[in-house]
């Protein structure tokens, strides 16, 4: 394990350390991002429980590492399976639409399992997520396309991420846990974690497998072979796609895209604007 590695594992396990709270939810894809915070929480010594979600039609490949995790640990396992029945997705999206102000295509269709999820877990608890840890990594297609090749695009592409793009399903992640009297932790949304990794190129931190840094950090995950990132409402989880279209069936049924059903929905007064 080299020194940045270390030092990424010894501030996850001292941030869930630092919590000193009885028990913790981790919420996970059984990626390597949340499946790093599982191992770190039981050093720390914390009472885990993990959970993920998938649709009440099929269990994703998500859904199914994810309950790997959990037994390879022997670990309590919350399912959350996420209706798709075309009205129930309707209601939903447009309470959240309405009270959280969720407007973008991207942000309506991840808040989905989260708003499904959220209400499941019982008051007091304290709700882990592995989100944002992307943003240290530069994984996106703008980010492959245009910041990768020296150290400093790869470092402003970071900056950018954390000091200068908004973030709005932060903000809704984060009310929407006050409104359930639940705690939210991000512990991958750090100035720590920024520092420590402010010196590595694109292929220091993602080379020879993506995100080398934090996979060699938490060596106990090389038995689970965990797969390379997908964003949770993409791939084979049929989220954006199963909200998508009961969306525009009944709010853009002539239109070609779910962004039109979700304009529509302001457009029509049913959140305000």
């Amino acid at each position: 394990m080299n020194g940045v590695s270390q030092k990424i594992r010894n501030y996850l396990t001292g941030y869930l350390g630092a919590l000193k709270i009885p028990r913790i939810v981790i919420s996970t894809s059984g990626g390597i991002d949340s499946s790093t915070l599982v191992v770190a929480a039981l050093e720390a010594g914390c009472d885990v429980a993990v959970s993920s979600f998938t649709l009440d039609d099929r269990e994703s490949e998500d859904f199914k590492s994810a309950r790997k995790l959990a037994d390879h640990f022997k670990l309590d396992f919350k399912p959350v399976y996420l209706p798709t029945d075309s009205e129930q997705i309707c209601d939903e999206v447009i309470r959240y639409m309405g009270r959280y102000k969720v407007r973008r295509k991207a942000d309506v269709e991840c808040v989905y399992p989260v708003a499904i999820q959220m209400p499941l877990l019982a008051k007091g608890s304290h709700y882990v997520s592995g989100l944002w840890a992307d943003g240290h990594f530069c994984l996106s297609k703008k980010g492959m396309i245009h910041y990768r090749s020296t150290k400093d695009l790869y470092q402003t592409f970071r900056h950018e991420y954390f000091f200068k793009k908004p973030h709005h399903q932060r903000a809704v992640f984060k009310a929407m846990a006050k409104d359930y009297s639940i705690t939210y932790h991000e512990p991958f949304w750090s100035i720590e974690l920024y520092k420590i990794m402010s010196d590595l190129s694109w292929d220091e931190a993602n080379k020879p497998r993506q995100k080398e840094v934090l996979r060699a950090a938490f060596p106990e995950l090389n038995p689970l072979q965990i797969k390379n990132h997908t964003n949770l409402q993409l791939g084979d989880s049929g989220i954006a796609d199963t909200v998508g279209k009961a969306m525009l069936a009944k709010y853009a049924p002539q239109g070609k895209s779910s962004i039109s059903a979700y304009n529509a929905v302001v457009r029509r007064g049913l959140v305000e604007a």
